[in-house]
This record gives C-alpha cells, structure tokens and sequence, in this order.
C-alpha cells in the first residue's frame, strides 16, 4: 500500500508541536520577565518556583521546553536585550541637529534602564560561559548601528576620513557604547546622593557631543547646527532597523 499521504501528516504534527514549543517557551520567559520587574528587589534571585508560579507550569516542566537554567537565563537575557534593541533603534535616525541625535540616543537609554532596573541587573549577570553573552551581542549590533549612522552623517557633511581614522570609526564608537553604559550603571547603583533622571541624562549626553565635536574640529569636519533632515532626504534619514532585530 502507498503511504504518500503519510509524511505530510507526519510534517504538519511536527511543525505543530515545534510552535507548540516556542509558544510555550516565550510564555515561560514573558513569565520571567514580569517576575523580575514585579518582585526581584536587588541582590535577590529569580528562582524557577516563581518563575514556574507566573507561567503556570510545574517547576521540573520547564525543562521540558529549556535545557538547564543555563538555557532558561540566557533565553530570558535574549529577551530583555530584544526589548532594549527595539527601544533604541528609532533613537538612531538622523533627525534633529547633530547634537539632537545624541541627547536622543543617550536620554532614551537612560530613561529604559531606569524603567526597567530589574531586567538591566539580570540582563548584567554572568549566566553562561559562552560568549559573547546576550548583552555584549547587543553592545556590538548598537555599535555597528551607530557606526552607519556616523558613516552616513560624515557622508552628509562630505567628511574626507583618512583611511586610518575610517579604520578606528567603530572601535571609537564601541568605546563610546560601553562607557555610556558604564555611566548609567555608576548612576544607577547610587543612592539618596543620586541626581535627577534629566539632569544626569543631559549631562552624559552633553560629555559624549563635546566627544564628538571635539573629533570632529580635530579632523576639520564642520558639524552643521541644523536639523540634519533639511540636508538629506527621507530615505537616508532613517535607521537601518534590520541590524538590531
């Protein structure tokens, strides 16, 4: 007898129970975000009981779906960074004066880790051997985001970069990246002696455009005082949104 009917049935379990799977693991980790931004105060830790509570799953279910804590952390890390990545991304359009995109940039991460202080904690820790870890992913995809958007505005100004000085544009860039991060987590771990929200995002943003003025007279790059839209067009204005999904 054929059994030409047998595989196609055979597929659609299949792809069934794979959706079936990843359904149920973004609901276990959508779980464990909400713990972590409800009740983990700092210095405590999520526990897979609370984690399995929220979802409404067996605590030793949920290793059906994550192959240890290890698996189950990282996944949960991969989530926050998404959402950390999509907050950003619309921040990196060349709209505004120059010095418009980077307070924009800077007050828009700022304002996210101190909306969501638990999931910036977590998101810090060191959960696995691999690497690079979810975080330094994100690290290295903004600094690459960031470095077309510097690309694309030394392409508005018609910047001439020496080929050395082009080479070092994403190091400088990653430099800038991480000592923004850096900053945010000194401000954040302060306590009663910590400034306003606006005040330190204003200030952290000011010291990095001082960076950027500063590179730029140093090369003799003129950095227009005018919204950057009025010299370029729609298309080019816009973030290169692929590369931070």
């Amino acid at each position: 007898m054929s059994d030409g009917g047998a595989r196609p049935k055979a597929d659609g379990r299949k792809r069934r129970w794979e959706q079936h799977n990843t359904d149920r693991r973004r609901h276990i980790i959508e779980a464990a975000m909400t713990v972590l931004a409800r009740d983990i105060a700092p210095g405590e830790r999520l526990t897979t009981a609370q984690i399995s509570a929220e979802a409404g799953v067996h605590r030793t279910g949920l290793y059906r779906y994550f192959n240890d804590r290890t698996d189950l952390d990282t996944a949960i890390q991969r989530a926050i960074c998404k959402q950390l990545s999509a907050a950003l991304v619309v921040s990196f359009a060349l709209t505004g004066t120059p010095r418009d995109v980077v307070h924009r940039v800077v007050s828009t991460y700022v304002r996210w880790v101190a909306e969501h202080p638990a999931w910036t904690r977590f998101v810090e820790q060191d959960v696995s051997t691999e690497s690079p870890s979810p975080l330094e992913e994100t690290n290295a995809l903004l600094a690459e985001q960031l470095e077309v958007s510097v690309a694309a505005f030394l392409a508005l100004v018609n910047a001439d970069l020496s080929p050395e000085d082009w080479s070092l544009v994403r190091p400088w860039v990653a430099g800038l990246v991480s000592g923004c991060m850096g900053a945010v987590r000194s401000w954040s771990a302060q306590t009663e002696s910590r400034t306003g929200l606006d005040h330190f995002a204003t200030f952290l943003a000011d010291t990095i455009w001082l960076q950027v003025k500063g590179l730029g007279a140093s090369r003799g790059i003129a950095i227009p005082q005018v919204p950057l839209e009025s010299v370029t067009g729609p298309q080019s204005a816009q973030p290169n949104e692929g590369s931070l999904r």
